[in-house]
Formats: structure tokens, C-alpha cells, sequence
């Protein structure tokens, strides 16, 4: 059905051309280059014909453009919840103040904004315009929490994406256990019979 709408609105917009070409007017129209091809053929009420055939021509077009819109017209849905990725990957070496994080979504052409207070980005413009580059986020004992949300206009807001982030905790050896003992055994003795 797609491409019937289409080759059809095609069709319809070349015979407007034609139509509107082949009219006479003032200097005689494009029939007139032709020897009054257009006169000749259509008789003498040619100028009532092309005016009829361009009106019809016309309102198809105006219409199917109409069709057109609304047949191809997608429903606006809702934006990919943005993911939150850290760089370097967990468990953070020991060190380690400064973390940069990646924001990402599926969703083409869509601004994430973010916030690292913990609040919610309800609406564009109440966070922070995500940059490509990343965000560098300081480690301290508190955690750090990033909240994100992708918008897009004429689409429904995503949900909000949120990353805790905090220093690592110190690494300590674990413990190993104690080697298992095996008890002694006394040899044997064969007995003499």
C-alpha cells in the first residue's frame, strides 16, 4: 500500500505539471512551441478543459498529500532508558579518585541530561546537556549518585537511568585457611606367623 500512495502521488504531481504546462496563456503556453499542439488536438474549448482537468489535477494532489501525511505519519514513542557506563571497569585499582563515566542511548538524535546529586532530570534543561566526551566524577567514602534521562522532542521522556559511584573499599589479602594435617600413620608391620 506504501508504494501505491506513492507512485501515486508521483503520477499525480507530473500530470499537474503537464497540464499546467500545455495551458494557454498569455505568450500561448508550452502548446504553442508544439505548432497549437494543445488547441489543435483538444479542439476549441481547450481552456475549459485544461481548467477542469487542472482542478480535478489539483484537489487529487492536495488530497493525497493529506493521505500521504497521515499513512506515513509514526507514532511519536518513548525514549531508551540511557545506560551508565564507568570507565576503567570495576573493581576500581586502589588509587583510584577520579572515575569517567559514559552515558549512552539508543534512541537517535536524543539529549541526555544528567544530574550527580542525586536528583531526578524531570524535564530538558533540570540537569546537566550530556557531552560526548564523558563525565568525570570524583570518588569520595560518600557515594556519588549519577541520574540520568534521555528526551527527544515529541516523544515521551525516558526513564531515568542512576549509577552509584564510590571509592572502592581497601583490598585486603583474604584470609587462607589453615593446610589440612593429615594424621599420622604408623607403619605396619606384618606379624610373623
Amino acid at each position: 500500500m506504501d508504494n501505491f500512495i506513492i507512485a501515486l502521488f508521483i503520477i499525480t504531481c507530473l500530470l499537474l505539471i503537464v497540464v499546467v504546462l500545455l495551458q494557454k496563456g498569455r505568450g500561448g503556453g508550452l502548446g504553442a512551441a508544439f505548432s497549437g499542439l494543445g488547441s489543435s488536438a483538444f479542439g476549441t474549448r481547450v481552456g475549459d478543459v485544461f481548467t477542469w482537468v487542472t482542478i480535478v489535477l489539483t484537489a487529487a494532489f492536495l488530497i493525497l498529500g493529506i493521505v500521504a501525511s497521515l499513512w506515513f505519519h509514526k507514532e511519536a514513542g518513548t525514549v531508551a532508558t540511557p545506560t551508565v557506563d564507568t570507565e576503567p571497569a570495576r573493581p576500581w585499582p586502589q588509587g583510584t579518585t577520579r572515575v569517567k563515566v559514559l552515558l549512552n542511548c539508543e534512541t537517535k538524535t536524543s539529549k541526555i541530561y544528567y544530574t550527580t546529586d542525586g536528583t531526578d532530570p524531570v524535564e530538558p534543561g533540570k540537569g546537566t546537556l550530556y557531552k560526548v566526551s564523558g563525565i568525570e566524577v570524583p570518588l569520595t567514602d560518600t557515594p556519588v549518585e549519577i541520574k540520568a534521562r534521555a528526551f527527544r522532542r515529541g516523544w515521551k521522556k525516558s526513564e531515568p537511568a542512576s549509577e552509584s559511584l564510590r571509592l572502592p573499599l581497601p583490598v585486603t589479602d583474604p584470609v587462607k585457611p589453615p593446610a589440612e594435617t593429615q594424621p599420622a600413620t604408623a607403619p605396619t608391620t606384618a606379624k610373623a606367623a
